[in-house]
């Protein structure tokens, strides 16, 4: 396989990008706020300073392959590798200055605030970059599929699309010769995705396959990768879930823990102001009790009550899901549902420790029961406490039925097994978005 007759490997043109911004970005930054903050001249060493930093920065990341086709795809991974690279870059910026310039009095404000800015200008940068190269970008990532076990939804291939990976499904029934239909395609990946037991055969060609450079991907590992989710097998004969989601550790807890309060103490006093506006509206608009309260599933499977804002009138009819443009929603208590204001009780239930800023969503008690006889591992979600917001439901819409629950139990899943600081702030910036785009949650 020549590289040079691939079309894929012509396009350099978003990588060749990025590491443009990690090299200049820097120090146009630091010149923009020298001048605009710094009290001094803009003295030679900042020179220096600018380059090295810009070299030092671009160098490590892209040891860390940050400009390969095949870096690490989910925002939380570039989020850490920006921000730890970059203090890395100050520490070294640092050991440089102290040994060769240590007479130099830099403008302490301005490159304090540069050293703060310029990994958030980095990312913005290349998510801006991401989002409209999708014009001029000639090339795909083209993923051979071998088999339909698993049939991917529309929000699935929407998400494939966003980034650019473009899926060819090959059958074994269509021919006997499935290595050569592989190499001639030269996809970037080979998704197994089979039906039944690979054959003695068929493990031969996918050992001649592997030799030749196709890189082979299993379902489950293409599912965390690309749709960063946990496949969950149908049948439930998979028992690897048992051993690979485990609940957090002590060290993960306390982080948590200590977002929790961050949040409680932050939300809490920013919207004073909309929680007496809210038990004014609900009061005026729907008679009854302020708050409504229902048994939800927590921590190994006990129950405990959360609080809401009452957004339906009382003595409503009965029905566990919530319709679009259901009858029993009062109007302020539609748009608490668009703008989550509903959710601000629940800050109670985070600071008793019932629930975490970020997790699991709080299920009913009584949906609970009917998901845990259908679908395999639905308990795994308990190992951790339940969020006000959390990974499903920012990645995934408002789910109306039992296979919307197994799609978002996916994407619980994934944030239990690969739970990070940086996974933890990628959702809670998401959340941001989606409640202000108006779209709830």
């Amino acid at each position: 396989m020549k590289k040079g007759t691939v079309k894929r490997y012509q396009d350099r043109r978003v990588p060749f990008s990025y590491a443009l911004v990690d090299m200049l970005l820097p120090g146009v930054l630091l010149t923009i706020l020298v001048t605009l903050f710094g009290t001094g001249k803009w003295q030679g060493e900042y020179h220096w300073m600018s380059f090295l930093s810009g070299a030092f920065f671009a160098t490590c990341i892209g040891i860390q392959g940050g400009y390969s086709r095949y870096n690490e795809r989910a925002f939380a991974k570039k989020l850490e590798v920006t921000f730890k690279t970059w203090f890395l870059t100050v520490f070294f910026l640092l050991t440089i200055f102290f040994f060769s310039l240590a007479n130099l009095q830099f403008d302490r404000l301005a490159v304090s605030i540069w050293v703060i800015l310029t990994p958030f200008a980095v990312m913005f940068t290349k998510v801006m970059i991401q989002r409209y190269s999708r014009g001029f970008a000639q090339a795909k990532i083209q993923v051979a599929v071998l088999g339909r076990h698993y049939e991917f939804n529309e929000l699935e291939y929407a998400m494939l699309e966003f980034q650019g990976i473009e899926l060819t499904y090959f059958s074994l029934k269509d021919s006997d010769d499935i290595e050569q239909h592989i190499l001639a395609m030269s996809p970037d990946y080979l998704l197994l995705n089979l039906e039944a037991p690979a054959t003695s055969q068929l493990i031969k060609e996918l050992t001649h396959l592997d030799l030749k450079g196709i890189r082979l991907i299993v379902l489950h590992r293409f599912m965390e990768a690309f749709l960063r989710k946990c496949y969950i097998p149908y049948d439930g004969e998979d028992l690897s879930y048992l051993e690979k989601v485990r609940p957090y550790s002590l060290k993960n807890y306390l982080l948590k823990r200590a977002i929790d309060w961050s949040a409680i103490i932050t939300i809490g006093v920013v919207c004073c102001p909309l929680i007496l506006y809210s038990i004014i509206k609900v009061r005026a608009q729907s008679p009854g009790s302020i708050l409504f309260s229902q048994c939800r599933v927590g921590l190994g499977g006990h129950n405990f009550v959360a609080l809401k804002f009452r957004s339906m009138h009382e003595n409503a009819h009965f029905n566990p899901y919530t319709q679009k443009e259901d009858p029993r929603i009062f109007p302020y208590g539609n748009v608490m549902r668009k703008f989550r204001i509903d959710e601000l009780p629940q800050l109670w239930n985070v600071l008793r420790g019932e629930m975490h800023l970020i997790g699991p969503r709080t299920e009913w008690d009584i949906l609970v029961e009917g998901y845990e006889k259908e679908i395999p591992y639905y308990h795994e979600r308990h190992l951790v406490r339940p969020g006000i917001s959390g990974w499903a439901q920012v990645c995934y819409p408002y789910g109306a039925n039992l296979e919307d629950a197994r799609q978002k139990l996916m994407y619980d899943l994934y944030y239990i097994k690969h739970w990070s600081v940086w996974l933890e702030l990628e959702t809670i910036l998401r959340t941001v978005v989606v409640v202000l785009s108006r779209k709830g949650l």
